[in-house]
């Protein structure tokens, strides 16, 4: 599938309100990373969760989006979203909480996927 992503979810430099403090929760399936993100969001460290599918999710069900289709297609022909789109949602979300809610500490599973994200 040959695709073009839209010029919007193309990587650039984005500025954070502050620098944020990041966590990739990395591991197969079953391996304990909800468990452990678990532990650390309720150990009063200051985190937010962020999901990649969730936010996948989301993009995907919201109205004039411009990737939601490409989203879809992808998830039905089981392939990886393009990281580009992936960044961006994350950058967004966390762009987002920290201006509007403070946050700075973000825990990120289901991100990168393949060697090739990292």
């Amino acid at each position: 599938m040959m695709v073009t992503t839209p010029p919007e979810f193309t990587l650039h430099k984005i500025e954070f309100p502050k620098r944020p403090q990041v966590i990739f929760v990395l591991g197969g399936p079953g391996s304990g990373k909800g468990t452990q993100c678990s532990r650390i969001l309720n150990g009063g460290y200051g985190f937010r969760h962020l999901s990649a599918g969730d936010l996948l999710r989301e993009e995907r069900h919201r109205p004039n989006s411009t990737v939601g289709d490409l989203i879809n297609d992808y998830i039905k022909e089981g392939k990886i979203v393009p990281y580009e789109i992936t960044i961006t949602l994350l950058q967004r979300k966390m762009v987002t909480l920290m201006t509007e809610e403070g946050v700075e500490r973000f825990l990120i599973d289901g991100f990168p996927r393949e060697m090739e994200q990292a």
